[in-house]
């Protein structure tokens, strides 16, 4: 068995066959989206040059079996994304996208924290974990290390930290909307 927090390595072959080298057997794509969604990562990379695939195998399973997720992302992001230049916006992303990808991460290693907890009979109250959670999206506005490591015996977030949350909520939905403005009048 492998560690949960180890990545599955797996080789695609030119014969759209996967080999996952971490346990030793012929997977599907479906076998991958299933990795997945069980909270696994995945290393995807190409059996011939070893160049790394996973991004390519990670959109494939997305167009084929989860394209109501693409509606997430506004048509003006994605002719952003086939206009620019890749680095140009894969700095961009990871910017922008990066201190939520870290809450959301904290939030799942959280959330099984309680689980385990409560399996033990250490109940915490779901209170706990939701104001650990605004910890974490205080902290990540701030600059902050993602992640947190709020403790049953902390106070919950203040006002003040909740009305700051508001506040970068509205922030980013300005810039999202700036940035689709500028995108029209450049298309204009």
């Amino acid at each position: 068995m492998t560690d949960g927090n180890e990545v599955i390595q797996i080789k695609k072959y030119p014969n759209r066959r996967y080999y996952d080298a971490t346990r030793s057997r012929h997977v599907t794509l479906q076998d991958v989206h299933d990795l997945i969604l069980n909270g696994r990562d995945v290393c995807i990379t190409d059996s011939r040059n070893g160049e790394d695939i996973t991004n390519l195998v990670l959109t494939q399973i997305l167009l084929e079996r989860d394209q109501p997720k693409l509606d997430l992302f506004p048509s003006s992001i994605l002719h952003l994304m086939i206009r620019s230049n890749r680095h140009l916006l894969r700095s961009w992303m990871e910017r922008f996208f990066g201190p939520f990808l870290g809450i959301v991460s904290s939030s799942q290693k959280q959330w099984d924290s309680y689980l385990r907890s409560a399996m033990r009979g250490q109940f915490l109250t779901p209170m706990d974990w939701a104001g650990g959670m605004m910890n974490a999206f205080t902290r990540a506005g701030q600059g902050s290390p993602n992640g947190f490591a709020h403790q049953a015996d902390e106070e919950p977030p203040a006002n003040g930290e909740i009305e700051e949350l508001r506040r970068q909520v509205a922030d980013l939905k300005s810039r999202l909307d700036q940035l689709g403005q500028t995108r029209r009048d450049q298309a204009v």
